[in-house]
């Protein structure tokens, strides 16, 4: 397991002691439930230390599930590393906002950070039931994309060095819509 916020480490060494089973699910009698016979830490940082990783200046990056990215409602086709960028700083606002990278320069990104893309668009299900609540998401199609990607940046330049500070971020959290779906984790290591 990998911690950002190092005041879990005990809740989950409790809940291996207590015996580790966990339900995973809607809620619903579908879920699945794990048991968990050993645990290990094989991350953990603090946000004064993420703060301070703006050294990276290329990443090789893996989307490890369907990827999709969304603004003002639509589903926004392209991937880029304003996109991700974008996604990352979000969720650091809305956890550590006082340590938050400066809001992003899309156009500064796009002129110091090169990506070789090679990634392909995929049509992902949420599987949703109409029923569940879910309204729009309910059984409709998702445009996602899929594979992996190169991004390396100018050394020196302030848009690299706050793209390393949100890729160091990205070990923590996944990036895009429907995060809570499983979508959007991906594995980023600086290359």
């Amino acid at each position: 397991m990998r911690f950002l916020d190092d005041r879990l480490v005990d809740t989950f060494d409790a809940w291996l002691s207590w015996g580790g089973v966990m339900r995973v699910g809607a809620g619903t009698e579908d879920d699945a439930v794990l048991i968990a016979t050993e645990g290990q830490i094989i991350n953990q940082a603090s946000w004064e230390e993420l703060a301070q990783h703006d050294q990276d200046t290329a990443w090789e990056i893996r989307l490890v599930t369907p990827t999709t990215f969304s603004s003002k409602g639509h589903h926004v086709p392209s991937l880029s590393p304003a996109t991700i960028a974008t996604s990352l700083q979000q969720r650091w606002w809305t956890w550590n906002r006082r340590l938050a990278p400066p809001r992003i320069d899309r156009h500064a990104m796009a002129s110091v950070l090169a990506t070789q893309d090679f990634t392909h668009s995929s049509t992902v299900s949420l599987a949703m039931p109409r029923n569940s609540g879910q309204g729009r998401l309910s059984s409709r199609q998702i445009p996602a994309h899929e594979g992996h990607l190169r991004i390396s940046g100018v050394e020196g330049t302030e848009a690299t060095r706050v793209f390393s500070r949100l890729m160091a971020l990205s070990a923590y959290t996944n990036v895009g819509s429907h995060t809570s779906f499983g979508m959007g984790v991906i594995d980023a290591v600086a290359a």
